[in-house]
């Protein structure tokens, strides 16, 4: 290296790329030194794998590299992209990120974010396992209602009965006054589950979402159904999720089979509507109804009068060009108050915040 000393260098190089908005620590400072002391030929690759954290911000390193050192930097002339194997890995020759690699910001985050944004459909056993222990840390929430009883409190509507009788004490003159409000209590939630064939990537991971807030919350239900209705509540309602899923998989009869939605739904009130009276009813399906979709308008009609607000989780609408077209999912539409997607943990969590603030 001619010119200025070595450590002058890397000085400028590091103040040169905050000055160009890259983050550069001192301690990726001390990390570049110790490289270049290493590799005194390759001063542009030590700096480039110390003070580049994000694929993005190659280009501003290669710019300010070539501003401030001049030589050394090579120069890309290539017209595609041409990859390498080390190791067996194929990589990319210009940026050197491995070609089925993720995203560089998904490459930055712990395993645990990863997973968080996994899709139900792309996870293993084990992953299963992980988001089965993630979802038992989670706090859901339903929003609360005020009941008919009343308790005491420091303001509200006078309290009659309790002033009189505190009047006893200053000879019926009623200087203490006592007030009453409402008491509110968390509404019921009420998940109702697609289990058929269409569903059969994304079942488990949302059966473990409903066993974990099943555990949560013991006045909530959970409801499972293909062509027919199976209320689970009960076989969730076990300690091990791998136990409650077989429970719950042994009690439904159609699993991975057709799909009524119009029918369950219809099923779901004519059986179980004193449940839905209030609550906030969510329903995890795709929309891919085979039956009459009339069916399933008029059910959803009658569930949203029933209901405090109306949820629907498609998982097909993680794709960013889905549209509801289904004949199904288009019918029960009108009658949803909360269209979202179900399809990771991320995705869940973000609903059941939005569910607390209904």
């Amino acid at each position: 290296m001619t010119g200025p000393a070595p450590e002058s260098r890397l000085v400028a190089l590091a103040a040169g790329l905050r000055a160009a908005g890259v983050p550069v620590g001192t301690g990726q400072v001390a990390l570049m030194a110790r490289a270049a002391a290493l590799a005194p030929g390759d001063l542009y690759w030590a700096g480039r794998a110390t003070l580049v954290n994000r694929a993005d911000d190659i280009p501003v390193y290669d710019r300010v590299y070539r501003e401030l050192l001049g030589s050394g930097a090579p120069r890309v002339t290539r017209t595609r992209r041409e990859h390498a194997t080390i190791r067996g890995t194929p990589f990319d020759a210009v940026s050197g990120v491995p070609v089925d690699a993720p995203p560089p910001d998904a490459a930055l985050a712990s395993p645990t974010e990863v997973l968080r944004r996994t899709s139900f459909a792309r996870c293993g056993e084990d992953e299963l396992a992980r988001l089965a222990r993630l979802m038992a840390r989670m706090r859901l929430r339903a929003p609360e209602r005020r009941t008919r009883r009343r308790r005491p409190s420091r303001g509200g509507e006078p309290d009659l009965r309790r002033t009189l009788r505190r009047a006893f004490r200053t000879g019926g003159e009623p200087l203490d006054r006592a007030w009453r409000e409402r008491r509110r209590r968390r509404r019921r939630v009420v998940l109702v589950i697609d289990v058929s064939g269409s569903m059969s990537g994304f079942a488990r991971g949302l059966l473990l979402f409903a066993h974990a807030a099943l555990r949560g919350e013991p006045r909530w239900e959970a409801f499972v159904f293909g062509t027919r209705l199976t209320r689970v509540t009960r076989m969730l309602d076990h300690p091990s999720p791998d136990e409650a899923l077989r429970r719950a998989a042994s009690a439904e009869t159609d699993w991975e089979g057709g799909t009524r939605i119009g029918q369950s739904v219809r099923d779901l009130l004519d059986r179980h509507g004193g449940l839905l009276r209030g609550s906030v009813v969510v329903v995890l399906s795709d929309g891919l109804d085979v039956g009459d979709p009339e069916i399933l308008r008029h059910a959803m009609r009658r569930v949203h009068r029933l209901a405090h607000r109306v949820v629907w989780l498609n998982p097909l609408k993680e794709h960013p060009d889905y549209a509801p077209l289904a004949r199904g999912m288009a019918a029960a539409l009108p009658s949803v108050d909360v269209f979202a997607s179900g399809h990771d943990l991320h995705s869940l969590e973000m609903v059941a915040a939005a569910i607390a603030a209904l």
